[in-house]
């Protein structure tokens, strides 16, 4: 059986994905505890929406970050 030959385009588009879906799981991860999202929101929607689009994301977030300091902003609900 032939093994299969992968491109070298093929090489760098997954190495690419696999880094961008690397950051994008770390900084949302870093997202959803700054926000102080409660434990379930980890599997819902918004963390997804978060993972995919990190570097739109990153805009807000290092500006609530620099307004709010690291405590976050405040919780509408304490």
């Amino acid at each position: 059986m032939r093994k299969f030959k992968e491109l070298p385009i093929e090489r760098i588009l997954t190495n690419f994905f696999i880094f961008y879906a690397s950051v994008g799981l770390i900084f949302a991860f870093i997202y959803a505890f700054y926000y102080k999202w409660e434990w379930f929101g980890y599997f819902s929607p918004g963390f997804f929406s978060v993972l995919i689009s990190w570097p739109y994301q990153a805009i807000g977030f290092i500006k609530d970050l620099l307004y709010f300091g690291i405590g976050g902003p405040p919780s509408p609900f304490s």
